[in-house]
Formats: structure tokens, sequence, C-alpha cells
């Protein structure tokens, strides 16, 4: 037990440490926690060993950044942006599920190997991306609303895609089947509830006089919403994002927003930020496994920021909310780390395709915060819309 208090302990001060620094360098506090992840983990010193502790903070960590991130989106313009979430979606998993598959053939030979490895780029996570646009106070603009509505449609389609591979390796469609149904299901009682459950919630909450026991309800309710939504099959920060997004239309969101954002910020979000670093180790890097991984993460790049962009631009958004969406897109964090454990589990990648594959997700992870702090200064739009 006192092991783990002193790495929670050292945790959260190095994050803190790092987030301080990193801004005197006018760059996203968050990038600041995960370099300290990797100071603190085995590529430094590792000082904090990735045990089950950390694994179950840091993941309840980032289902409360995104239900914090669902409670500040505005539900009307979420709404308004579903037909470009859509499309920015579609595109954003097709052209890096095509240029991933591709660059894996350049490597390896399995058919069924390479393009899971192109199912594994199409992931996005927007838990690193939410918390720069809310440092940039960006995340509800245009450009935060559709990617964060895309990145809820891109996990569909990337489960989707999935479950379709490890089908036909199974040689199974019944599989397919269900998880299709158990989507279906889950978004239209989502879609349902965000319609008549609000006024009913704030019915219910009048009668809970307590702010404290509606801040413990919620976040036992979010944590059920996630805990579903994975039983499905699907991430379970999409279903915490979607519940947050349904508290949102409620009386007592501002209260909620304020609370969450307490226990995610002050406590939970660093542990899940330095998280990425303590994960990643030096075993089995060799110098062709870094250079398949450099290839990877510039065609792991590209892809999104193609994909995302064109799509983006078919909606005559200006060039630099393109690029601006196109880099929002380009984290893969924990969900590609879920999906290449799917893909190694079910025997379809092996260890020689894993290591470069999450060394991609931790360049990807590390890279979003610094290119959207570029992206949004006001000389790089003003260049890039000339």
């Amino acid at each position: 037990m006192e092991n783990a208090l002193l790495s929670i302990a050292l945790v959260l001060i190095a994050t803190k440490l790092g987030g301080m620094i990193i801004e005197k360098f006018k760059m996203p506090e968050v990038l600041g926690a995960l370099l300290a992840g990797v100071i603190l983990g085995p590529m430094v010193f590792n000082a904090v060993p990735y045990d089950d502790n950390i694994k179950l903070l840091a993941n309840i960590g980032v289902i409360l950044l995104m239900f914090h991130a669902g409670l500040e989106t505005d539900f009307d313009q979420f709404r308004k942006s579903g037909k470009t979430s859509a499309v920015i979606a579609v595109l954003g998993v097709f052209v890096p599920l095509i240029l991933g598959s591709l660059c894996a053939f350049l490597f390896y030979s399995n058919i069924l190997e390479n393009i899971f490895i192109g199912i594994v780029f199409t992931a996005t996570s927007v838990s690193i991306t939410v918390e720069t646009l809310n440092e940039l106070g960006k995340l509800h603009s245009r450009v935060g609303i559709n990617i964060l509505g895309a990145a809820v449609i891109d996990d569909i389609l990337g489960l989707m895609l999935i479950s379709v591979l490890l089908s036909v390796d199974k040689g199974s469609g019944r599989s397919v089947i269900f998880t299709i149904a158990g989507i279906m299901v889950f978004f239209l009682c989502f879609t349902l509830a965000a319609i008549y459950l609000p006024k009913h919630i704030n019915t219910l909450a009048s009668k809970i006089s307590s702010g404290k026991s509606q801040l413990a309800f919620s976040i036992a309710s979010a944590l059920l919403i996630a805990f579903t939504a994975e039983h499905l099959g699907i991430a379970a920060i999409t279903g915490a994002y979607l519940f947050g997004l349904l508290l949102s239309r409620t009386e007592r969101r501002n209260y909620l927003e304020r609370g969450i954002k307490t226990i995610s910020s002050g406590f939970l979000s660093p542990i899940f930020f330095a998280s990425v670093g303590l994960s990643v180790t030096l075993d089995g890097i060799t110098a062709k496994v870094l250079l398949i991984a450099i290839v990877m993460f510039l065609v792991a790049v590209t892809g999104k920021v193609i994909g995302c962009g064109c799509a983006a631009r078919f909606f005559k958004m200006k060039h630099s909310e393109s690029l601006q969406i196109g880099i929002g897109m380009i984290s893969r964090g924990e969900v590609a780390i879920i999906t290449a454990n799917i893909g190694v589990q079910n025997g379809i990648i092996t260890q020689e395709v894993f290591i470069p594959t999450i060394l991609v997700v931790l360049l990807t992870t590390v890279i979003t915060p610094l290119l959207l702090k570029l992206a949004f200064s006001h000389k790089a739009e003003k260049w890039i819309d000339k």
C-alpha cells in the first residue's frame, strides 16, 4: 500500500511540475504531464511502476476527463455538426486504413495482420486533444465540436472494422451481427435518453438537496454507462462522453461541471496522462523497429490530416480549421492500445508488429498537443488561410 501511495504522490508532483515548466515555453500543460510519465517510467528513471494501481486510477481518470468534456459541450451545436462530423469520421477512418495497410506491406507479408495495422491507425483518442483544446479555450469552438463528434463516430466505425476482421479470422459472422446490434441499441438508447431524460433528471435533482450527493450519483452513473459501453464493445470513454453530453442539458450542469473538473484535473487526469509514458519500455526495440515505427508514424499523421482535413474543406471550413481538425484527430492513445491488444490476444498480430505500433501510438499522443498549439496560433492561422 505504501508503495502505491508513493507512486501516486510522485506522479502528481512530477506532472504538475512538468506542466508548470512546459508552460514557460508556451506549450500545453498536458505535454508536460506526458513527458513526466516518460521520465518517471522505465525509459529514464524507472521510479514509478506501471502497476494495477496506476492503471485503475488512469482508467477512471480518462473516463472522468471525457465525462467532463461531455458536460462542457453545447448539445445543440453538437447536434448541428452531426453531418460534418460524420463525413470527417468516415474519411478519417478510410484514409488511414488504406495508407496504414499499404505501409505495413512494406515490412510484413501477412494480409490479415497488415489490414489490422491499418485498423489500429483508424483509431482516435481525443482525451489528449480535449485537454489541449480546453487549455487553449477552443473546446467549444466549431473545430472542437466537430473533433468530438467525429471521434464518437470514429469509435463506432473502428469497432465495426475490428469485428469484421475477427469474424473473418475465426470464420464466423455471428459476432459481427451481435456487435453491430449492440452498438445500434446503445446509440438508440442514448438518442431517446437525450430527448426525454433531462426534464426527469431535473425533477429528481430537485428532490436531492445535497449537491455532493448529486455529484456522487452523477459520477456513479457515468461509470455505469462507461461499463455498459465497454461491455457492448464500445470504448468506455465514448459512453462517458455521451452521458456527459446528456447531462449538459440539465439545470445542474454548471455545478456538476465544476465538481468533476476539480476531481479530474486535480487528481485523476494527471495520472492518466503520466500513465502513457509509464507504459513505454525499451524491450524489443531495435534499429529496424525504430525505422518501421518512424515510417508508420509519418503515415499515421498524414492519414488523419489528409482524411479529416479534406472532409472539413468539403464543408467550406477554412484551411486553418481543416488543418486543426486533422491534427486534433492524430492522437491514437489508449483506443489504439486497446485495439492492438485485441489483435495480439486473438493471434492476428505478433509481438514483432505490436512493438512499433505502440511506439507510433506514443509518438502521436505526444506530438498532438504540440501541433495543436502551433496550429491555433494567430500567425499560423493567418499564414495557412492565405
